[in-house]
């Protein structure tokens, strides 16, 4: 019985796949997590059982996945000296009923991949380089995107040492070093020489030592990898520094060939649209983008020289119009605020509108005297399927239904008609 071993199966036997055990309870529950890459409320139920072989999110890895009795388990959480298992489904299972509990083994694998790769890094940078660990983060990882995980360091790290920490730790993963799990009660002496950035509040029981010879001794609760050779390769991506901060990303075994596919697959579509050699990528890219600050300029400048000949255009009637309603589908807030600079006049009712249906949201900005206004703005907000407001002689939106830019004309019209 776990409560009385302190420990898991899964922590007594990190390579065990599946697990015959009993329920201990089971409750309907409903959790709120990511499907499909976004957070939903899930309806299910949660089973504790006798003992678990599925990992319980904590001490940075992340949860296990895998099934109970034929039914996918979505998360697994430590309370206590319990893991508590949510599955996509709710169950009616009772107490001492017998499951089976099989591991998502390739989510697991990773896991192990990258959490004692973690370890790995973490004891080359302390040891060799006096750069300390202040806490690590590990990212999930799925078919659409490959998880770059982060270390938090208390210091910069320069590119000359990022290079030769990922020789070392690359040295150890070829020399096939075992890596070993060992459990000792709190405050026995063999400890005082581990790291750790402290027990959990709630722990009981015995602690593990994992440790790899001549490298790394340090307490943790996580499933690992039984040899240094299982990493197969570390690949540190980049280091970062922002506000005081420093991490370190880094990828582990499986995830740095899938990290290289990704990146070939990216290769090949730019070298189909680019049409060059990927070595040129580089060069044609910034020489596109230097062109195109250059176009945009130009357009912006065009574009600004038009409003101002839109709203000459209007200065110039006679008598002066008591409305006017312009629509610039290329346009843009400067054309706006080109168009008003030129026309310096808040007592015609001036409607303008700017952008392309096929292009997202557009703006609207309606002037003139106060009181009409706030009405016409409105009105064509809900014309426009607009969000927006103003005070006094200026009414701002932004507008998604450009199809009915058409009709604006018609309700300035019958507007100023009911005065």
């Amino acid at each position: 019985h776990f409560y009385k071993r302190n420990m898991f199966h899964c922590q007594r036997d990190s390579l065990a796949r599946e697990l015959e055990t009993e329920v201990v309870t089971c409750k309907p529950a409903t959790r709120k997590l990511e499907v499909d890459g976004k957070k939903q409320q899930v309806a299910g139920c949660e089973v504790v059982c006798k003992d678990t072989v599925l990992f319980p999110e904590g001490g940075g890895q992340n949860t296990d996945k895998g099934t109970i009795s034929e039914v996918p388990v979505l998360s697994v959480t430590r309370l206590g000296n319990t893991a508590v298992h949510f599955l996509a489904s709710p169950l009616q299972l009772v107490e001492g009923e017998k499951v089976m509990q099989v591991v998502d083994w390739t989510r697991r694998w990773d896991n192990m991949q990258q959490h004692s790769g973690q370890h790995l890094i973490s004891a080359i940078l302390e040891n060799e380089q006096k750069i300390n660990t202040l806490s690590w983060w590990m990212a999930e990882n799925n078919e659409h995107k490959v998880g770059v995980s982060y270390i938090e360091l208390d210091q910069p790290i320069t590119d000359s040492i990022l290079s030769t920490v990922e020789t070392r730790c690359n040295d150890i993963i070829q020399s096939a070093l075992a890596m070993t799990v060992t459990t000792y009660e709190v405050g026995d002496p063999a400890l005082d020489a581990a790291h750790t950035r402290g027990l959990p509040t709630d722990h009981t029981g015995p602690v593990r030592l994992v440790s790899i010879p001549g490298v790394d001794s340090n307490l943790c609760c996580g499933t690992h990898v039984s040899c240094t050779s299982h990493l197969q390769v570390v690949k540190l991506v980049n280091a970062e520094s922002k506000k005081g901060k420093h991490w370190l990303y880094f990828l582990v075994g499986g995830r740095v060939t899938d990290y290289l596919q990704s990146c070939l697959g990216r290769e090949r579509t730019l070298t189909k649209i680019l049409n060059n050699a990927p070595e040129e990528h580089i060069d044609l890219v910034d020489k596109m983008q230097k062109t195109l600050k250059v176009a945009q300029k130009n357009n912006s400048n065009l574009l600004k020289e038009l409003a101002a000949y839109e709203a000459s255009k209007i200065k110039a009637r006679s008598p002066r119009p008591l409305y006017c309603v312009v629509h610039r589908k290329e346009g843009d807030s400067d054309f706006i605020s080109a168009f008003f600079k030129e026309l310096d006049d808040n007592e015609i009712l001036c409607v303008v509108t700017v952008g392309d249906e096929k292009a997202g949201p557009g703006q609207l900005v309606v002037t003139g005297e106060a009181t009409i206004v706030q009405e016409i703005g409105k009105k064509l907000c809900t014309l426009l399927d607009g969000k927006g407001g103003g005070k006094g002689q200026r009414f701002n939106a932004k507008i998604n239904n450009l199809k009915n830019v058409t009709q604006i004309e018609n309700i300035v019209k019958a507007h100023i008609a009911e005065i």
